[in-house]
């Protein structure tokens, strides 16, 4: 419970930062154990996370992103369980499937049954990984920060990137 914040707001600020903590508290709990644990912990700040950006996806000077988001949005609401059932248990971003759902007003139990559904198998996984490898404490943090090197400089090469084309189209000297 103590790693919740890795799933909540603080999620896409350290990507990847769960799995690694889940694999340290397999090494000495039961592995269902902690991924019921962990499930439980990441749909609290899911619920948390799922309001709030219902709430401020439903702002009226987010209107152009309701808008322009309509077509994918339909899509998402043609099977928001089995989408969210997706997400859940792959690599793929969680917010996406949050705003996705917040935007078809996708119900939040439902929601987060899917989550969880999607979760538990997953989480279950890394801590049976973790048991089976006994990771240890430095591992743990060498995988976090891992995780946020990799993010934040690709990342990094994107906007360097982007500054080159930049510069090439406006032809600016001295940039």
């Amino acid at each position: 419970m103590i790693s919740a914040w890795c799933h909540g707001p603080a999620s896409p600020l350290l990507p990847a930062a769960f799995e690694p903590v889940l694999m340290a508290y397999g090494r000495t709990h039961p592995p269902l154990l902690v991924a019921v644990v962990a499930v439980s912990a990441s749909i609290g700040a899911e619920a948390f996370n799922y309001v709030g950006y219902g709430w401020l996806l439903q702002r009226r000077k987010l209107t152009r992103i309701r808008e322009a988001s309509a077509g994918v949005t339909r899509m998402f609401a043609r099977r928001p369980f089995l989408a969210c059932l997706l997400v859940a248990s792959t690599p793929i971003p969680d917010w996406s499937a949050r705003i996705l759902g917040a935007l078809a007003r996708y119900p939040a139990r439902r929601y987060l049954l899917a989550f969880a559904v999607g979760r538990l198998p997953l989480f279950w996984a890394f801590a049976t990984v973790g048991q089976v490898l006994r990771v240890g404490p430095r591992l743990v943090v060498a995988l976090v920060l891992g995780s946020v090197a990799v993010t934040y400089g690709s990342m990094a090469i994107g906007r360097m990137r982007r500054g080159k084309s930049l510069q090439a189209v406006y032809h600016v000297p001295g940039i």
